[in-house]
C-alpha cells in the first residue's frame, strides 16, 4: 500500500515506506476514510500544511481518493513516523452546510448543480429525474441531505461514491460485482446478528391541514410479532403521494443495518460496497445471497485482512 499527498497547488508527493493501513469502504453515511503511517523523515514538513487531498494505491491500482482530515508526525522507541487521516469525497457533502431553499418542480440536474457541483464533486451519467411538487431542502441541512433527500423523496434511492471519488446517482445495493464466500474462502471469523430494537412495525402519516391519513403496515414483522408504531405528521404542503412514499421510506430505513452478517477474511479488498456476495458457510449455516455494505480492509505487519459487512438480500 502506498499513499499519495495532493497540495491544493496541485502538486503531488508520494508517501515513503508504509508500515500500517486501513481502508474502510461504505459508499455512503458514514463515509469512506482512511488512515495510512509511514517512515517520517521529515521532507514532507513544508508539503503537509498544504495537502488536502489522499490516494491510496495498491500497487498500481487506486483503491480509495479522498480528503486529508489531519495529519501527525511523531517520535518514539520505533523511530519517525507519520500518520495522514481522512474520509472519501462524500465529505466535503457532508461539510458543507445549504441554505434553507424551496424547490417547485425541480429536476436532478438542478440539485446536482446546486448542491454538489461548488463543491468540486464529479458524477456519472444523470437520470433524468424531476420532482413535480414542493421540495423542500430546510435550514441546516448539508449538501449530502439536500442531494440524498431528493433522490430518496423523487426516485426512492440514495447515491453513492466510487473508490475514485465520482458520485454515482443510483442505489448502491447490486451495482458492484458478484461474488462467491465459500469453504475455499481463508475466513478469520464469522458473526451472525439480528436486532428488532427500532425497526418500525406500522407508521401512521398524517396531512393535518386537508384531514388525510394513511398507515403504511411492515407486514413481514407484523407476522413475527413486532410492534412499533410511528407517527409522523406532513407538512401543510405535502401531497398523499408523498405521504405514502414517507411511511413505506421510514420504515426501510429503520430495518437497514438490523440484520448483519460480519466476516474477516485472509487479504485485502475481498469485496467492495455494492457488490453482492453468495456466501456458503457451513459453521453457522448460512447459505444465501448478501449485498455488501461496508469493506474494512487493513494491513501491518502482521498481515492484511478485510472485515465485510453485509445484510441479506431481501
Amino acid at each position: 500500500m502506498t499513499g499519495e499527498l495532493i497540495c491544493f497547488d496541485g502538486t503531488v508527493y508520494r508517501m515513503p515506506n508504509t508500515l500500517s493501513w486501513r481502508v474502510l469502504r461504505t459508499g455512503g453515511v458514514p463515509c469512506d476514510a482512511f488512515s495510512i503511517t509511514c517512515l517520517y523523515d521529515g521532507k514532507l514538513r513544508e508539503v503537509l500544511p498544504t495537502a488536502y487531498r489522499f490516494a491510496a494505491y495498491e500497487g498500481d491500482t487506486l483503491v480509495l481518493r479522498g480528503v486529508v482530515d489531519s495529519w501527525q508526525a511523531e517520535s518514539g522507541t520505533e523511530g519517525l513516523r507519520l500518520t495522514v487521516e481522512g474520509r472519501g469525497m462524500a465529505a466535503l457533502l457532508l461539510d458543507n452546510e445549504a441554505e434553507a431553499v424551496e424547490y417547485q418542480g425541480v429536476t436532478l440536474e438542478e440539485i446536482l448543480r446546486n448542491h454538489a457541483a461548488p463543491w468540486g464533486i464529479t458524477w456519472g451519467d444523470v437520470p433524468a429525474l424531476r420532482w413535480a411538487g414542493a421540495y423542500r431542502v430546510e435550514s441546516g441541512s448539508s449538501q449530502w441531505k439536500a442531494l440524498s433527500g431528493f433522490t430518496s423523496v423523487a426516485r426512492g434511492f440514495t447515491p453513492h461514491f466510487t473508490h475514485t471519488g465520482t458520485l454515482e446517482l443510483r442505489a448502491l445495493a447490486g451495482s458492484g460485482e458478484s461474488r462467491l464466500l465459500d469453504s475455499s474462502t481463508p475466513v478469520l471469523s464469522c458473526r451472525l446478528r439480528e436486532e428488532r430494537y427500532g425497526v418500525i412495525s406500522e407508521m401512521l402519516v398524517k396531512d393535518k391541514s386537508r384531514g388525510i391519513r394513511h398507515t403504511a403496515r411492515n407486514e413481514a414483522f407484523l407476522g413475527r410479532g413486532g410492534s412499533r408504531r410511528q407517527v409522523l405528521y406532513l407538512p401543510a404542503a405535502g401531497n398523499l403521494s408523498a405521504m405514502r412514499y414517507t411511511g413505506a421510506y421510514q420504515i426501510q430505513q429503520s430495518e437497514r443495518g438490523k440484520r448483519q452478517l460480519e466476516m474477516t477474511v485472509a487479504g485485502g479488498f475481498a469485496a467492495q460496497p455494492g457488490d453482492v456476495v453468495q456466501v456458503r458457510y457451513w459453521p453457522l449455516d448460512i447459505s444465501g445471497s448478501y449485498d455488501v455494505v461496508e469493506a474494512d480492509s487493513r494491513g501491518d505487519a502482521g498481515g492484511v485482512t478485510t472485515t465485510l459487512v453485509m445484510e441479506e438480500r431481501s
